[in-house]
């Protein structure tokens, strides 16, 4: 069946290559990469309780690192001169999330009691940290219920629990976070495999440390959490490491928001980018692809932000961060080189290869041709076929594979201009 986008956003599975596509009848074509930065996984570092040494001594390597950190508090406690040393050290970067007021098991005192932990740590932590406080949470000894969990819903952001695993960005619980738990007897090659791992998958990793140095719960050796740290920031150029409630607002944002073209042509765009969510709390930057024209050189954004261009199937691209806060953005070449008549067809999005239940896929046809798309196995057989009549413009098209059994398969597009692209797909 055939889909025709116009300003009508398509929400596909959350994986590195499968992202919100919108496509208009001027052609305007974005996404929003699931991870920021178009990073290939995420790492977040998480200390629970709030001991001295995660402040003293952990906080000093992190910012040396230049590496930020949730710190999941205990507030009362808190003692005076910690809340000055993190009033004087912490910024953006450090999230003071919650990790209830007198560390109860949650399930164990009753609903009247949880839900007051929850509300009094959530103020005071705003109250003296800020808004951007308390806006997640790790529940006490990692243990909840359903009942625990709604309290935990209705007031933060997400909630990080207790259990060991890795987080999938597809099947994302908020409210149940998991964890790889980094203690005494841990060394930094085990840590750093759990990096690996995420890596390769294109998972959330969020790992918990307790006690640094000999303080409380099963410390780790702060040579441990240099060399893990160290080596996280090798992958800096494929890992995002964040902290969760930044992570958290990158998630909600890149689902709810849209991208309009308020006037888009051959020289310049003006676009506004909505999450239609409180800019308050959600201020964190999206992360943007979009297509240009050919001969834009030297490309300029109104925000100040830095662009990367690409290049997919000779089509150009410009990557780019942006708050999704409704304000008009200018995007416009500095340079524009002679540009050339173009004609055939181009494939400007593909969605994940392997595939599982489907194929989407994005194609622009540069002048009127009659399109004629096909999915063969190894052996020729024919699975899919379908034919398209386009004029200049996209044309964007879902198939449902649930059917078809994995294995090797080849895509063809062609045009009766003699045009055509082969992809090599794999079903799993």
């Amino acid at each position: 069946m055939r889909f025709i986008l116009i300003l009508v956003l398509i929400c596909f599975k959350i994986n590195l290559n499968a992202q919100k596509v919108l496509v208009d009848k001027s052609g305007f074509f974005y996404l929003i990469s699931p991870i920021y930065d178009f990073k290939q996984s995420i790492v977040s570092l998480t200390f629970d309780d709030g001991y001295s040494n995660q402040f003293y001594i952990g906080i000093p390597i992190l910012k040396e690192k230049n590496i930020p950190a949730t710190f999941y508090v205990v507030t009362d406690w808190i003692d005076l001169n910690q809340k000055n040393f993190l009033l004087n050290n912490i910024s953006k970067d450090y999230e003071i999330g919650s990790h209830t007021v007198t560390h109860p098991d949650l399930v164990k005192v009753g609903n009247s009691v949880a839900n007051k932990e929850l509300l009094d740590s959530k103020s005071f932590l705003q109250n003296n940290f800020g808004i951007n406080s308390g806006l997640t949470m790790s529940y006490p000894f990692g243990i909840y219920n359903s009942t625990v969990k709604q309290l935990a819903t209705n007031i933060y952001l997400a909630a990080r629990s207790g259990i060991a695993g890795y987080n999938s960005l597809r099947t994302l619980d908020k409210y149940a976070l998991k964890i790889q738990s980094i203690v005494e007897q841990t060394e930094a090659y085990m840590a750093n495999s759990w990096v690996d791992y995420a890596l390769e998958r294109n998972l959330w990793l969020i790992e918990l440390i307790h006690g640094i140095n000999n303080e409380g719960f099963s410390p780790i050796d702060s040579k441990v959490l240099i060399e893990h740290l160290d080596y996280i920031k090798t992958l800096d150029d494929k890992i995002w490491c964040s902290t969760v409630s930044n992570v958290i607002k990158y998630i909600d944002e890149s689902k709810n928001a849209k991208i309009e073209c308020n006037f888009c042509n051959d020289t310049v765009f003006k676009i506004r980018i909505n999450d239609f969510m409180d800019d308050n709390i959600f201020d964190q930057l999206l992360s943007i692809r979009i297509k240009v024209p050919d001969n834009w050189d030297s490309i300029w954004l109104s925000n100040n932000e830095k662009v990367k261009t690409t290049y997919y199937n000779n089509s150009k691209f410009i990557l780019f961060n942006a708050l999704p806060d409704n304000q008009l953005l200018t995007i416009r070449p500095r340079l524009m080189s002679v540009s050339e008549k173009d004609s055939g067809i181009r494939l400007i999005y593909l969605s994940a290869n392997p595939f599982n239940y489907e194929i989407i896929l994005s194609l622009e046809v540069l002048d009127q041709k009659n399109i004629d798309i096909v999915l063969l196995d190894m052996n020729g057989k024919l699975l899919i076929h379908q034919e398209e009549k386009a004029v200049n413009g996209n044309i964007n098209l879902f198939f449902n594979t649930s059917g078809i059994k994995s294995g090797v398969y080849f895509l063809r597009v062609s045009s009766n201009g003699g045009d055509y692209i082969i992809k090599k797909l794999v079903k799993i």
